[in-house]
């Protein structure tokens, strides 16, 4: 299988995988040497000063996640106590509303439907929420409070959705190690994965996405890669060369985008896995990226980008 990177530069790649894990400085120059032969290009985006501005006294925590709606709608999962867990913003970085009803232990990644309905992945209390556009609470994946495998969880970090409204957990910071596949009336069907470092296997299941084929793409966090599956959890391929990815992002149609927290960038690569660009550097200043967490996409192919220093930023490309 070809995981879009040349096996020249990874000589070696397969004994490592199965004696231990590569160190972030060795995979970080693999990733340096792919880019030297390829060449790929700044992608042209640039920060739009100013957005997402807060009423006074709100503070952002960690920004673990963003997502859009079909209505241009940004929503913002944070994990800070000084503002409510859940913003909803316009495409103009406006806020529209706020929720704070739900007690949620850890938030990690929001994810909208094709319906507009906002699920947040709570991995501190395995468990995730469907809530409508407005706030009002629908249904739940797992069962809060409680660990455990099957149509339960261990520590969940991300869902995504393919055609047939079919949904895949990447579960996650727990012991499970593994993708959790449901029908769309939360119905468990079956499951893939386990700890370790070999292809198929995973150390931190971290995000996930669906393309329109139905592939699921999987940025297994801790191992510095992101592992391709069929629908069902044969797996395709695995690309190696991307540095370290917290979250992955499917755009219709045909572009994948990644965010590489290390390297403080996001990285745009086709559906073979081979990198067309990138954007972004290690900072706190507008347009710098600190704890590079979650991106999210807005029709017009702005960029939403939340941060772990408690930030979140919008990109846009430049004219």
């Amino acid at each position: 299988m070809s995981s879009g990177t040349p096996r020249a530069l990874l000589p070696d790649r397969g004994r490592m995988l199965e004696t231990g894990r590569l160190m972030g400085s060795e995979e970080m120059l693999r990733t340096r040497a792919w880019e030297v032969l390829h060449s790929p290009v700044d992608m042209g985006y640039r920060v739009v000063p100013g957005w997402g501005s807060l009423p006074e006294g709100w503070k952002l925590g960690q920004v673990a996640g963003v997502d859009t709606d079909s209505e241009d709608r940004v929503y913002l999962f944070h994990r800070g106590r000084k503002a409510p867990p859940l913003i909803c913003f316009d495409s103009a970085g406006k806020v529209l509303s706020s929720w704070d009803h739900i007690d949620f232990q850890q938030p990690h990644m929001v994810t909208c439907d094709a319906d507009d309905n906002v699920w947040l992945t709570d991995d501190g209390a395995h468990i995730i929420y469907k809530l409508s556009p407005h706030g009002e609470t629908l249904s739940t994946l797992g069962v809060r409070g409680d660990r455990g495998s099957g149509e339960l969880f261990d520590r969940p970090t991300d869902i995504a959705f393919n055609a047939q409204r079919e949904m895949y957990v990447s579960d996650g910071y727990g012991a499970n190690m593994r993708v959790a596949k449901f029908d769309p009336d939360g119905k468990f069907m079956l499951e893939w994965g386990e700890a370790g470092e070999g292809p198929g296997q995973f150390v931190l299941p971290h995000a996930l996405t669906v393309d329109d084929d139905g592939l699921v793409y999987v940025a297994d966090r801790n191992m510095w890669r992101v592992q391709v599956f069929d629908p069902d959890g044969a797996l395709v391929t695995v690309w190696t060369h991307i540095g370290r990815p917290s979250d992955v992002t499917y755009v219709s149609p045909g572009r994948l985008f990644i965010c590489d927290a290390p390297n403080a960038r996001v990285t745009e690569v086709t559906m073979a896995g081979e990198v067309v660009g990138f954007f972004g550097e290690l900072g706190r200043n507008p347009g710098q990226m600190a704890g590079n967490h979650a991106i999210a996409f807005l029709p017009n192919g702005d960029i939403i980008n939340g941060q772990l220093d408690g930030r979140v930023q919008k990109f846009a490309l430049s004219s």
